[in-house]
């Protein structure tokens, strides 16, 4: 026997008792599908446990608007079951999906799914690439570094910027990746902007790597970096010491 059909206004009065077991009963497939969306997005909003297992069950609905709501609900949740079917999800035709996919994987944080996201940073749509940066940095996996130094060339600002903020988080381990980008003509100067901002950490490998290499690429861009590095340190302990001068405690 299939449920009695529901509208979206009853869909919306289910929220305020938190009746879960009623909004898991409106994602049935015989119910209409802004019901079912209606009752994805709530059930996120709810942030229950109870709702990941029914929610996995309708990423595979046809309809774009449903997989959508699902993604996200469970992307609120963040339970780790869900991501070997939102993992299904970053081939999905729609872009939008594919970009709420990324965002779920990365604030579940779970770095088995870091192997799976590497490809798609390539994805043609440039929210998706947006995203997956965001996404390798919150989980601070180091197998992400070389590629995300090769996103530092996109095409789209906010996703290099997204790249760049990334290997920052992940911070000490991208730093001998990003002195070798510095023989990169196309890359070589994006390289050793991050390597400044990383700052102090950079400084020997820099200096190490200044020592043993002839290539023209790495020393241009290394001593650069370097010098930069060394100006923000001066000028960062000449604040210091005006604060502590104008210091009425001192």
């Amino acid at each position: 026997m299939t449920d009695p059909e529901m509208t979206p206004a009853v869909v919306e009065d289910l929220r305020h008792p938190r009746d879960v077991e009623g909004l898991i009963r409106a994602l049935s497939p015989s119910q209409p599908k802004e019901v079912r969306r209606i009752a994805a997005v709530s059930l996120g909003d709810l942030v229950d446990k109870r709702a990941v297992e029914p929610l996995i069950g309708i990423l595979g609905e046809k309809e774009g608007e449903v997989r959508l709501a699902a993604v996200l609900s469970l992307a609120k949740i963040g339970d780790p079951r869900a991501i070997s079917t939102l993992v299904l999800l970053l081939t999905d035709p729609d872009g939008d999906v594919r970009t709420a996919t990324v965002i779920a994987l990365g604030m579940i944080g779970d770095r088995s799914a870091v192997s799976a996201l590497l490809p798609i940073l390539s994805d043609p749509h440039t929210p998706v690439r947006d995203a997956v940066a965001w996404a390798l940095g919150a989980m601070k996996d180091e197998r992400a570094v070389r590629p995300l130094i090769e996103v530092l060339s996109d095409p789209a600002w906010h996703v290099r910027m997204d790249a760049e903020w990334a290997l920052l988080e992940i911070g000490q381990a991208a730093v001998e990746p990003l002195i070798a980008a510095l023989h990169d003509e196309g890359i070589r100067w994006k390289a050793a902007g991050v390597l400044v901002k990383l700052g102090s950490v950079a400084v020997e490998p820099l200096k190490k790597a200044l020592q043993k290499t002839a290539d023209p690429n790495t020393r241009q861009g290394g001593e650069w970096a370097l010098r930069k590095i060394q100006e923000l340190k001066s000028k960062m302990k000449e604040r210091d010491s005006f604060a502590d001068r104008n210091n009425p405690k001192n």
